[in-house]
């Protein structure tokens, strides 16, 4: 058993990088990776595109139908992988059964975000975050966190719940703090989810909405009005991405509607593109580096 106490200082500065100001939202088609020929190259292409919500702080992915009169089974898949992904190593096997889906899974990308810890051992100079899962076993409750044991509570826990915490060591002890995930100012991992609606029915919540589309305004053109957007909008900010198939102007088309209608904007974020059709995956990691860009600049 750990030694451990609860801790309500705030002398610790926390190893994790800010939350993205403003939020960021990511539209991704449910048929992203369907033409994928083999599980394995579906699992592998899935890793790859979680791994830049990651790498660039998104706050929330969702996956959308194309055809929402016709929802593909496809985005059950991507929301397994990618939740698979998000949990903590050291949670995976308390949390999932085996399942043909995650055959291989062992093929995914680490993410290495904040709450996934590379030691059993907290650090002493620092608050590190770390997500906990509540195991009821008989009068008490064990607290599983990735530490070399679990912490036991006296107090009663919601049996399969899961926490996040801020732990620290101090001498042979274990600090630890149970925060809720607003209360904490920092990237905290992304969040999946699937919209069966239409497209427009998820933007229109949106304070501000990029599309993404090569027949959009070229990133250059648009660079300080996308800066300024940025800067003073209120709320998350939604960018969405077409499929393999369909470009985002083709699929508002499918839906009845017009893509300068749903979006505030429509951006070439890759002009003078070398090659004929640039793949969701590599769009992504292409859009979300220049908005990184943009939210921070200073011009």
């Amino acid at each position: 058993m750990e030694k451990h106490s609860s801790d309500s200082s705030s002398t610790y500065s926390v190893r994790a990088p800010p939350a993205a100001v403003p939020e960021i939202h990511v539209l991704i088609p449910s048929t992203y990776a369907e033409d994928a020929a083999h599980l394995r190259e579906k699992t592998m292409r899935i890793g790859f595109l979680f791994r830049a919500m990651t790498i660039f702080r998104v706050s929330q992915m969702i996956i959308y139908e194309e055809e929402p009169e016709k929802p593909s089974e496809n985005s059950e898949l991507i929301k397994l992988l990618c939740d698979y992904l998000s949990t903590p190593p050291y949670l995976r096997k308390k949390l999932y059964r085996l399942r043909p889906e995650l055959r291989y899974a062992g093929l995914l990308p680490p993410l290495n975000i904040p709450t996934h810890p590379p030691s059993p051992i907290p650090p002493k100079d620092a608050w590190e975050l770390r997500e906990g899962l509540f195991e009821r076993r008989g009068e008490l409750t064990m607290l599983h966190a990735g530490l070399r044991k679990p912490i036991i509570l006296e107090t009663r826990r919601k049996h399969g719940s899961r926490v996040l915490l801020l732990v620290r060591s101090q001498g042979k002890k274990i600090r630890f703090k149970i925060k809720r995930r607003e209360e904490l100012p920092y990237y905290l991992g992304t969040k999946v989810s699937i919209h069966r609606g239409a497209l427009k029915d998820i933007v229109q919540s949106y304070g501000y909405s990029i599309a993404t589309d090569r027949d959009g305004e070229p990133i250059l053109e648009v660079w300080d009005r996308l800066s300024n957007a940025l800067k003073t909008v209120k709320g998350p900010v939604c960018v969405a991405f077409g499929s393999y198939k369909r470009g985002l102007a083709e699929i508002a088309e499918l839906q009845n509607s017009k893509l300068e209608e749903i979006f505030d904007i429509c951006v070439n974020f890759i002009p003078h593109q070398g090659v004929r059709s640039v793949r969701t995956e590599e769009a992504v990691y292409s859009v979300l580096a220049l908005l990184n860009i943009v939210s921070l600049w200073k011009g």
